[in-house]
């Protein structure tokens, strides 16, 4: 993967511009402190194209405290995968799959439960449900520190330092600079230039979409059953 520091140097080569050492990252001036905004502005708008971005997908883990039904999603979630979500063999001998339900789901069958259950009630959970505060829940109320793990989408923070490492992976590397000559070209008042380099990006993104999210794997089972009753006809 790309550091910030390369990215930066590389859209400077295209700009015929002095590039930025190690030692003067922190101290940019003028089109060099441009290149870098452009980079970050770049990879901010693909990444706001998608929200599956495969590269974006993370494990998490989330230990859950007793009597308790909702929990917060880490800091830079963007959204969840609802199928992932598993009961780890932590505190439990029975480990599994949580099963989602829709918010509506959980007010009809399960909160009148968990409501008036009490401590008596708490048990191992069974299912999730996504709150309407961008929370996730647990039902049935735990009765222990349970650690349930699961995958979401992240958006990242902004690259700051020249050593911090960009998400997106090197082959769509030609995507951000494009996406950041459209940026400097806008800073630099250059409209027709802007424009051009915002055509090739929005097709760079395109293309990039087309191969890694929208075009999903499967797998398609050729077998086919064979009829084993055999049918007898007399003929008299």
């Amino acid at each position: 993967m790309a550091t910030y520091l390369n990215l930066v140097n590389e859209l400077l080569r295209r700009l015929n511009e002095v590039e930025i050492s190690e030692e003067d990252f922190g101290s940019t001036k003028n089109v060099q402190s441009l290149a870098k905004d452009s980079i970050n502005s770049s990879i901010r708008e693909i990444l706001q194209e998608a929200q599956e971005w495969p590269f974006t997908l993370v494990t998490y883990e989330q230990t859950l405290a007793v009597g308790t039904k909702t929990y917060d999603f880490p800091a830079d979630y963007s959204k969840a995968d609802w199928e992932s979500f598993y009961l780890k063999n932590t505190n439990t001998t029975d480990p599994g799959v949580l099963r989602p339900l829709s918010y509506e789901q959980y007010l009809s069958t399960r909160r009148v439960d968990d409501d008036t259950s009490g401590a008596d009630g708490y048990t191992r959970p069974v299912n999730i449900y996504k709150t309407q505060q961008e929370k996730f829940g647990v039902t049935p109320v735990p009765d222990v520190a349970y650690v349930i793990e699961y995958k979401y989408w992240k958006f990242p923070a902004d690259l700051v330092l020249s050593t911090d490492v960009c998400i997106i992976p090197d082959r769509f590397k030609h995507v951000i600079i494009d996406g950041a000559m459209m940026y400097l070209m806008h800073f630099r008042s250059n409209d027709q230039s802007a424009q051009l380099h915002k055509d090739k990006f929005k097709t760079g993104i395109k293309s990039m979409r087309r191969l890694v999210v929208d075009s999903k794997d499967s797998l398609l089972s050729t077998v086919m059953s064979k009829n084993t009753n055999v049918i007898t006809k007399s003929f008299g």
